[in-house]
Parts: structure tokens; sequence; C-alpha cells
């Protein structure tokens, strides 16, 4: 009860000074000027990997909308049950009804298929081999020609596992496959290494901001921090009504990016995860200098690619 006081008394100061903070920490940000706008075509085959039902919507939901409006055939993976979601209802009650609101995202976004892998939320393992399987199966079927998947440096487990696991399935299914477009989810990415950019108009980010209504079972989540998010990353372009923005790469530098993190021992634990606006300016500064040797890092492997490099052994 005290508790509960305590926030309502604090929710519209901390609402008021989040909106300052990322005015300005957007404004004043350096971007990659090579980035690329996301544009699509029509005739594309995008598959979105999904740790938690709720992560496509937070990462690329107003770009799922774009993708969807241009005719391009979509399908999307849950990897876990969400049945580690704060909640007052039992584990196996919990994960029905998050499967249930996956299907409403199915419907609502336009997605010819859904597949939902079950895994126990929070113990999400790339080594698991019929985890492996399962993804391999879905690519063999699907054969998209884009793949969306969790950014690496982020707070969560399951969203670093279900990226390690597609590298799992992409070494065996096809080490050439080119387009592998990382999302944010709870952990911004650093303005630096974003190159690719889905700018959304007014129309786009409403229908994003309605999805979120679906995640009834989220009901400690204050999704609007991500709406803020996504209106405020476009004051670092000077464009768009809003912004989601991705890590392009293909399957050798995904590779390549694994085994630097690897080498270094990153642990996504050492992050605080944005889950709403009481935790958001907590998660930008906790661990930031960890954050910029680590997204340093994943830069410069990118860059070295970029300029025709052949060699990775000096990272």
């Amino acid at each position: 009860m005290i508790r509960r006081l305590i926030k309502m008394t604090l929710k519209y100061p901390i609402i008021f000074i989040n909106r300052i903070y990322l005015w300005f920490y957007f404004k004043t940000r350096k971007i990659n000027e090579k980035y690329e706008e996301i544009a699509p075509k029509g005739n594309e085959k995008i598959l979105v990997l999904s740790p938690h039902v709720d992560d496509e919507t937070i990462g690329l939901g107003g770009t799922i909308i774009k993708y969807h409006n241009s005719g391009s055939k979509m399908s999307l993976v849950y990897l876990t049950d969400g049945s580690g979601s704060t909640s007052h209802k039992s584990k196996e009650e919990t994960a029905k009804e998050r499967m249930e609101e996956g299907y409403k995202i199915k419907e609502s976004y336009g997605f010819h298929s859904v597949y939902f892998l079950e895994k126990v939320d929070g113990t999400l393992d790339s080594k698991d081999k019929k985890l492996i399987g399962e993804i391999i199966e879905i690519l063999d079927k699907e054969k998209p020609d884009i793949i969306f998947s969790p950014f690496l440096i982020d707070g969560n487990i399951d969203h670093v596992e279900t990226t390690k696991s597609l590298e799992k399935a992409l070494s065996i299914w096809n080490k050439e496959f080119e387009n592998i477009y990382l999302y944010g989810v709870n952990s911004l990415i650093h303005p630096k290494i974003i190159n690719k950019v889905s700018f959304l108009d007014k129309n786009a980010y409403m229908e994003k901001l309605d999805r979120f209504n679906i995640f009834q079972s989220q009901w400690a989540m204050g999704f609007s921090v991500f709406n803020l998010l996504d209106r405020r990353k476009a004051l670092m372009y000077g464009k768009g009504y809003a912004v989601e923005n991705f890590v392009g790469i293909d399957y050798t530098i995904l590779n390549v990016i694994i085994d630097k993190l690897e080498k270094e021992k990153f642990n996504p634990q050492i992050f605080k995860q944005i889950s709403s606006e009481f935790t958001l300016i907590y998660a930008f500064i906790k661990s930031r200098k960890e954050k910029k040797i680590y997204s340093k890092s994943v830069k410069k492997i990118i860059e070295n690619k970029q300029l025709g490099g052949s060699s990775y052994g000096a990272y």
C-alpha cells in the first residue's frame, strides 16, 4: 500500500523528468551517418524471432506494420512460454494467457504463421540441440529473406540466447545468410552502431501503440515508456514521427560478434532493463561504461566487414 502510494506520488514528476532527459539525450547523440532506411519492397519473406510475447511489438511493432502494408509474407516465432512474468496467477495460467495474446498478435499484425516453442521463461539456452533443430525446421519451412532477432547487448538472458540460438541454426542451415536485423527490446542500442532505421509515420506509430493493449497479462509493464522512446529516437535523425532502429548484419558478422562478447565474458545481468517510466533513467546509466566497451567492440567488427576486412583475428 505504501509502495503504491509512493509510486502514485512520483508518477507525474518522473514522467516529466523522463521527457526532458530523453529530449536532451537523443538531441545530442552522434549517429552513424551511413545508416540505411528500411523501406519494405512487398515481395520479401520476413521472420521475427521474439523471446517473449510482447518483445516483437516493443522492438519492431511499427516496422512489422510497414511490412504487412507492403504485402510481405511474415512469420513469427515465440521462443519461451512467458511464464516468468510478474503475475498473481500460476505459471501455467500465465503461460496460457500469454500464448492467447500471441495468437491475437498474429491476427492483429497479419502474420501468416506463428510458432510457439514454449521453452521455460528465463531458461533459454543456445546449447539446447532440440531448440536449434526447431529453429532450423522453421527456417527450412519459411525460407526467410530477412530475420529479425534481439540485439546481443541486452539485459535479458532470453533475448541474448535467442540470437545466439539463431546463429547456431544458421551455421547449419545457411552460413551465407545476409539479412539479419537485430532489434532493441528493454536495452537501448548505441546510436553509432545503428545502421538500419525504420521511420514511422503517425498512423504506424498509433497502430503500434494500440497493439500494447493486447498484453493484459503484462500489467506490471509500463509500455508508455517504449512509445516515448520511439518518439524521442526521431530527434537523432530529424525526420519521422517516430523511429525504430536496428543493427543489420550477416551470419559471418553475427558469429564474430558472439565470439567476441563471449571472450569478453559478456554478462547480460549487469544491465538494468527498461520496463517502465520508473526504471528508464536508471537503465540508461547502470553499467554505462561496460555497455560502451561492448558497443565499441561490435562497431569495430561491423566496420571492418564494411571496409572489406577478411580476418577478425585481431578482435
